[in-house]
């Protein structure tokens, strides 16, 4: 009896080691191998050489400077309101409910990866419904969650369903980059 236990013990604590092993990046994917979709080497996609996707010179994509797309005047946007935005209310959208949202414990998963201005993986955005985005850190921990908005951001929760007023912009090509409460670009961006 004590075998089999050994047995059923030492195979999960394999399978929750590798679930919880990074993921290798696909070399088109990956920033550092290919150049097109780093900020830091193709300007289409860089917030600070391109001001069509840089709210700080485009007020359609500021939530600060557009109500529609602000959560604090449009409640629609806000989970606190519409709960089919809170992944607290809606388990489908709950990577803790919906293990296939998990980005290190399912390998289908469906999203963008996370990378700060030196190309580094930070995480992933994995994609929970055609309006919600859920996000992880390096080492699988889910932080919060993005909502968007009907000009194409983002924007960022955290796990208690408070906007943090940090938001994503689409980068004009392939990803978003990441932007703080100012409009300012942060050097993140997920592709």
């Amino acid at each position: 009896m004590i075998k089999p236990l050994l047995t059923v013990a030492l195979l999960l604590l394999v399978v929750s080691t590798n679930a919880q092993e990074p993921i290798e990046l696909p070399k088109m994917r990956d920033p550092l191998v290919n150049k097109t979709i780093s900020p830091t080497d193709n300007p289409r996609i860089n917030p600070e050489k391109n001001y069509r996707i840089n709210p700080k010179h485009n007020w359609n994509i500021n939530p600060a400077m557009n109500e529609g797309i602000n959560p604090e005047k449009n409640k629609l946007i806000n989970p606190k309101f519409n709960k089919d935005f809170s992944p607290l209310h809606n388990h489908s959208i709950n990577p803790m409910y919906s293990f296939s949202l998990h980005p290190l414990s399912n390998t289908t998963w469906k999203g963008y990866y996370m990378f700060d201005k030196a190309s580094k993986l930070t995480g992933y955005l994995v994609i929970a419904n055609q309006f919600v985005v859920l996000d992880f850190d390096d080492k699988g921990t889910w932080k919060g969650y993005l909502i968007k908005t009907s000009s194409n951001t983002y924007n960022y929760f955290n796990l208690q369903d408070e906007w943090t007023k940090v938001f994503f912009c689409e980068d004009s090509m392939v990803g978003f980059n990441l932007f703080d409460s100012t409009g300012e670009w942060t050097g993140n961006y997920a592709k």
